[in-house]
């Protein structure tokens, strides 16, 4: 418990935190300069740096990954088999010229075919050695999406969680979850299978060019390399921020139109389409403005790796001349000497070519950044959830048989205090009704009775199995009626499956018999859609309360369950409630509820509140 002093306090801390957090979102969702600056003084920009930052994250998606090493493993292996296979392929290949040079220069017709021959397997086997080396990359990238998506949706959809991260501050998670990661998955699998080998494979054409060229070749392609890897971190350093408000508008345009679908038949009756047009056409240029910056800035970092890339041959002529030029080679004809130069070249060109390699992951590395934010800063506000979420199960005690609020006070997470000092006991059988006007606190009472909400002072006592919930706006999930009827599957620790009589039993107790014909059987699936059309709102609320009559459990709170009802429907299924020996604690505004409740709480919207017998 808190005493008043602490109750102030927590209060501040509240105001304090709705502060930082509205601060933080409109840090995130501010314009940046045309020097890919923040315009704001907060270290903006360092949060989303390419350096200690990316590696810290990809440290932490790296211990996820691991927990899924049989899969990734076997594609891991096939990605380096691959690999070396084809890098050798590779290798063999571009020594092919040097012995055309050379026989070609001896006029040496019969190791012509022979050579011929070989060139024409080299290539076939190198043609397949890439199909299998993107099959395998495909392949990782699916694993490491499938492991990244399982263990935070792992996370997400849990009790206590998913509330407190979709109601939270951070923007689109269902985008995060199931489309950023897709992203980071297939990025990191690409720069993986060009970064995998390359330490292994500079230092082996380095030790080539080394023994061909002598001392200046490597030197003088280590130098390049140095120029060139400085000047891409210096300028793709300011596009990772661009990639991250670039995802955020794309979540925000999509879950426009999903909002828009949802709701298309309330829209239609207030005639608001135009509305939501504007609406929708202002979403779609902030997508288009964010995808022009990006591209903005990302056109210089591909002026830099493009030239770095065709420049590479023009240092390669170099390595190449200062040998010839100090007359390393006078010995040699000029068949020798071309096969010799076409060697040289292959082996210098090569190793610049791996050198470019890297410099060109730097765009990869700048989307696999961006992606890596917003993916670990979802995981981040869930280590927050789980940590409030431990708080409230302190709050939140089980006792043997009652709900009971012990000097309870509830705020906002605006500071605004809805409920305070509230002593209140319900018993089985003595069902409670909670009255107020619009904002006074009615179901931010009931998200402290269920645990979604932390108390700000006092407790809450629930039994051990907990209170089956139903808001105003009932959950229709996809799947079969008898799904429908047993969702969610699992509560209060037990698993039931709903049997034909028990479901038609209940649909004919709530009144809605009809939907098993309507449904064609017990068992067939339907989509959330196709639900949603067959349903009206008012048999989606009595569906809810079938549910409630199927789990039984002992306490059930009720956001307006039946609004969409008449009274005598209403008068039904909360006598079918009470036939059930189900306690309920109903938030209505109908009078005729009265009848089915022992005692009123009506709450005046300041924090005081009244308690009555009915």
């Amino acid at each position: 418990m808190y005493d008043s002093e602490e109750f102030e306090l927590l209060a501040n801390s509240w105001r304090s935190d709705t502060r930082a957090s509205t601060r933080d979102n409109e840090e995130c969702a501010a314009q940046v300069d045309s020097d890919g600056r923040s315009s704001k003084k907060d270290g903006f920009g360092e949060h989303f740096a390419v350096g200690l930052t990316l590696l810290r994250r990809i440290r932490r998606i790296g211990r996820v990954l691991r927990a899924a090493r049989a899969r990734l493993g076997l594609w891991s292996a096939g990605l380096i088999a691959g690999k070396l296979a084809a890098e050798m392929v590779y290798y063999y290949a571009g020594m092919l010229p040097s012995e055309f040079y050379r026989v070609l220069g001896d006029r040496d017709s019969a190791a012509f075919g022979p050579l011929l021959a070989r060139c024409v397997a080299v290539v076939a086997v190198a043609g397949a050695c890439r199909a299998v080396l993107d099959y395998a990359n495909g392949m990782l990238g699916v694993a490491m999406r499938h492991a990244l998506t399982q263990n935070t949706q792992a996370r997400y959809l849990r009790r206590g969680r998913l509330y407190a991260v979709a109601s939270g501050r951070i923007d689109n998670p269902d985008q995060r979850i199931a489309q950023d990661i897709e992203r980071l998955a297939r990025s990191a699998a690409d720069v993986l299978s060009e970064l995998l080998l390359a330490p292994f494979l500079v230092a082996y054409y380095t030790v080539r060019c080394w023994t061909l060229a002598g001392v200046f070749g490597p030197v003088a392609i280590y130098a390049y390399f140095i120029v060139g890897a400085t000047a891409t971190q210096y300028v793709m350093a300011p596009i990772v921020r661009y990639v991250v408000a670039q995802e955020k508008a794309e979540g925000d345009f999509r879950f426009h139109h999903v909002r828009v679908r949802e709701c298309a038949e309330s829209i239609a009756f207030y005639g608001g389409e135009t509305a939501e047009r504007e609406r929708a056409n202002a979403a779609l240029t902030q997508v288009v403005d964010t995808q022009y910056r990006v591209l903005w800035r990302q056109l210089g970092l591909g002026l830099l790796t493009q030239v770095f890339s065709y420049m590479g041959s023009t240092v390669s002529y170099v390595v190449i001349a200062v040998p010839i030029f100090l007359g390393s080679y006078d010995g040699l004809s000029g068949a020798e000497l071309s096969s010799v130069i076409s060697r040289n070249a292959f082996v210098s060109l090569y190793l610049i070519y791996r050198f470019s390699v890297i410099i060109e992951q730097a765009k990869r590395v700048v989307e696999l950044a961006g992606y890596a934010a917003r993916v670990v800063q979802l995981w981040e506000e869930l280590d927050r959830a789980d940590a409030s979420t431990d708080a409230c199960d302190v709050a939140c005690a089980a006792v043997d048989s009652d709900i009971a609020a012990v000097e309870l006070s509830v705020i906002t997470p605006r500071g605004m205090v809805l409920v305070s000092n509230l002593n209140v006991r319900v018993s089985a059988g003595e069902s409670l009704v909670v009255t107020g006007p619009p904002g006074s606190g009615k179901t931010s009472l009931l998200r402290a009775f269920c645990g979604l909400w932390r108390p700000a002072r006092g407790e809450v006592r629930v039994p051990q199995a907990g209170v089956f919930f139903l808001p105003q706006a009932p959950y229709i999930a996809g799947g079969s009626l008898r799904e429908q009827l047993s969702y969610p599957g699992e509560w209060g620790g037990c698993t039931r499956s709903c049997s034909d009589t028990e479901a038609s039993r209940l649909l004919a107790i709530v009144g809605l018999a009809h939907i098993i014909r309507r449904a064609g059987n017990m068992d067939r699936l339907w989509s959330v859609q196709e639900w949603l059309q067959m349903l009206s709102p008012g048999e989606q609320q009595k569906l809810s309360i079938a549910r409630v009559l199927f789990w039984r459990p002992p306490f059930a709170a009720l956001d307006e369950a039946t609004s969409a009802l008449d009274a005598a429907a209403e008068a039904v299924l909360y006598r079918a409630l009470s036939y059930a020996a189900i306690t309920v604690i109903s938030v209505s505004h109908h009078d005729g509820l009265n009848a089915f409740h022992k005692r009123r709480l009506a709450l005046d919207g300041h924090g005081g509140f009244t308690l009555d017998s009915i």
